[in-house]
């Protein structure tokens, strides 16, 4: 028998929206096939079984390990699809945490996740087209600072400013085909500016094991980019390993979920163009992640 999509409509509320939604941004469908159904509730099931926040998180993302590597792409229409089956570094934490905060609700269901990652993954939760999509990492944290689900804490560990301009996709154009038509092109530009003027926070990578005690497992590990106009290239879950924090990720050079042989420090200063760290704490306490559901 094939495998039958279900399909969730969502009302989508407005804010922290960079760019006015058009009014073709009013429901969403989110695709899941019954397979991938079943998986989402054995997680969030999962979830369930530990009392707090950080616990679940951690508890959901060490169950993803050996899941396979593979990107969300980007097709000409935008479609909101939610994937535990195949994931790349950013839809590993974010389903993770997704799944983590909607099991804080009794009674939580599918929708119940869907909603959240689609909070996470849109400005202001409204899917409204390709430029819709937070494709900037620096984007998502600062979105996921103000629903109050993380808090940026790279600051208070030392970390040094850093202003950089934000422009890689727009500068990028052949690597992202949606940017051929003129109006996704206008709003990306609008997001990239929006970026560009917010200053932020990293660590160096030879300063990593100065903070590492202060780390704990199920921080988000963003690491910042060398390349011009890219404010993060890779992202991750801090996890002790062997008594030392490492890096819980969906790496694209293993093709799947691993945890890096490495501490994190000698793992940054080991892959090319990486610079980095910054840190988000996940809120014991967040802002009621159903919220408007």
């Amino acid at each position: 028998m094939p495998k039958l999509p279900l399909y969730l409509a969502l009302y989508l509320p407005s804010f922290l929206f960079p760019f006015a939604p058009t009014a073709a941004a009013q429901t969403a469908v989110v695709h899941i096939d019954s397979a991938e159904a079943v998986l989402l509730e054995k997680k969030l099931l999962l979830a369930k079984e530990y009392p707090d926040l950080v616990a679940r998180i951690a508890a959901v993302a060490r169950s993803f390990q050996g899941t396979p590597y593979g990107t969300l792409g980007a097709d000409s229409e935008e479609r909101f699809v939610l994937s535990t089956r195949v994931l790349d570094c950013w839809t590993f934490v974010e389903v993770s945490l997704a799944i983590a905060l909607a099991a804080r609700e009794e009674r939580a269901t599918l929708p119940t996740v869907a909603h959240c990652v689609r909070r996470l993954r849109y400005w202001g939760g409204t899917v409204d087209g390709y430029a819709s999509r937070v494709h900037y990492l620096s984007g998502w944290l600062c979105q996921a600072q103000e629903m109050g689900y993380v808090r940026d804490i790279t600051r208070e560990l030392g970390g040094k400013p850093l202003r950089k301009e934000i422009n890689y996709m727009s500068r990028h154009v052949e690597q992202y085909p949606p940017l051929r038509d003129p109006e996704t092109l206008r709003r990306i530009r609008q997001v990239e500016a929006r970026l560009s003027r917010r200053p932020y926070h990293y660590i160096p990578q030879q300063d990593i094991e100065r903070v590492e005690p202060l780390l704990r497992e199920g921080d988000i590990i963003a690491i910042t980019s060398a390349r011009p106009g890219l404010d993060f290239a890779h992202l991750g879950f801090a996890v002790v390993h062997h008594g030392r924090i490492h890096l819980l990720h969906a790496s694209s050079l293993k093709n799947r979920v691993v945890i890096s042989a490495q501490p994190l420090g000698d793992y940054v200063r080991s892959q090319k163009g990486q610079t980095g760290i910054a840190v988000a704490r996940p809120l014991q306490q967040p802002q009621d992640a159903t919220e408007g559901r």
